[in-house]
């Protein structure tokens, strides 16, 4: 699952609860940022609680911690189907 985040760039998701998230970014994020990303023409909102640069890809270079913030059911699902 790729999003493209409304600032620039772009993170892919590694795990998933359905509330809590771990992305791998392309652009760092500090601790706090609201973040804005679409994904098959869907808006999700994520709350950054940590960044930190991870050698896990070299093009998405950030490893992001967050929470997920007003995910729809529908949107939950689908978040947990791909994680």
């Amino acid at each position: 699952m790729l999003f493209a985040w409304a600032g620039g760039g772009s993170a892919r998701l590694l795990t998933t609860n359905g509330d809590l998230v771990t992305l791998l970014s392309s652009t760092a994020w500090p601790p706090g940022t609201p973040l804005e990303g679409s994904f098959e023409g869907s808006t999700y909102r994520v709350k950054v609680r940590s960044c930190k640069r991870s050698e896990e890809e070299p093009e998405l270079p950030f490893r992001i911690e967050g929470r997920f913030q007003n995910l729809t059911r529908e949107q939950r699902e689908r978040v947990l189907r791909v994680s």
